[in-house]
């Protein structure tokens, strides 16, 4: 898996520490979108950041869909 773009982190909405931000990486010959979170979470002692991520979408490496921008980062 090799880290094409990373946008920059942005706050989410309401209270507390969660910031996003989307990654776009190349997996043999697809191009996979993530969406990256990361979140402090209070247990009622201490905090402690947890991160996540999940994919949402994903083009084939020859595909028209894909946005020229990213094509123009391969």
């Amino acid at each position: 898996m090799k880290k094409i773009y990373e946008t920059n982190e942005r706050k989410g909405r309401g209270s507390g520490k969660h910031y996003y931000h989307n990654e776009y990486r190349q997996e043999d010959d697809k191009i996979v979108k993530s969406q990256c979170h990361r979140g402090k979470n209070f247990d009622g002692n201490e905090s402690e950041w947890v991160e996540d991520e999940k994919v949402v979408d994903s083009w084939d490496i020859d595909s028209p869909d894909m946005p020229d921008w990213l094509r123009n980062k391969l």
